[in-house]
Order: C-alpha cells, then structure tokens, then sequence
C-alpha cells in the first residue's frame, strides 16, 4: 500500500513529548554502541519505551556533516537542524500545523512510498554520506 511521507529533519513536525522520544531512543543506540537502527516507534498514550514495537512507526538517519542544506536525487533540498534526517507518514503526524509550516518552508518534501519499501531505510555501502529512503528511490547526499 502506497502512502504518503514527510521526509526531513523530523524535530520540524513532531511536538516536545515525540521528540524527546526520538532523542532517547538515538541516545539509546549510540550509548550501547550498537549499530544505528533507522527504525523506531512513536508510542500512543498508555504504552511504554519497553514495548519495542508499538505505535507509529518512523525512521531515522544522522547525516555525515550535522546540520545544513542537503540535495535529494529528486531535486529538491532539505534542512537539517538536528544533525538527522528521517521519514514518517503524514498519517501518524499529530501536529498537522507543523507538517504543513514545514512543507511550505521547504524544510522537508512528501513523498509517496510503498510501506514494504520503507524497511529498506539506510545508508550506502560505498558512500556512508549518502542516505537512502525507500530501497533507494529517495536519496540525500549529506
């Protein structure tokens, strides 16, 4: 099933509470000293940070140089205010104001994907500065 992502720096859409979330889990990674997983969940109210699988799903890479304007393989630039860029359907953003500011500053981009295909979230193999999104068909030079 096709749906629609914003793609960019996700600390534009998300509220204080997501975010935090967001940083926790990044912190999490790098404190084990773990490979960076792309994926992490959004939790609904009465769930907790434990339960690894529950809520909204989005995804998460830190760029090469930290924050700045970086070119997609669509054209289109991207602004990074956290050192990372990711991906989450519009469907599971609550602050739709943030989303639509954001889109309209040109901070981040909508793009459609097929779900499966956002499993494939990463970085080259040849070129760790090269994100990808959605098996390749969206990539970001950072």
């Amino acid at each position: 099933m096709k749906r629609t992502y914003y793609v960019g720096d996700l600390c534009f859409v998300m509220n204080s509470d997501e975010w935090n979330t967001v940083c926790y889990l990044d912190s999490f990674h790098r404190g084990l000293g773990d490979d960076f997983d792309p994926q992490g969940f959004l939790e609904p109210e009465n769930t907790s940070l434990e339960d690894d699988f529950a809520g909204r799903p989005f995804y998460l890479l830190k760029t090469a140089f930290g924050d700045g304007w970086y070119e997609g393989s669509d054209g289109k630039n991207y602004a990074v205010d956290s050192g990372t860029i990711g991906a989450i359907a519009v469907d599971d953003i609550v602050e739709k104001k943030k989303l639509a500011d954001a889109v309209e500053r040109g901070l981040g981009h909508l793009h459609e994907f097929e779900d499966e295909d956002m499993y494939a979230v990463g970085y080259d193999s040849q070129d760790d500065n090269v994100l990808y999104f959605a098996g390749g068909e969206l990539e970001i030079v950072t």
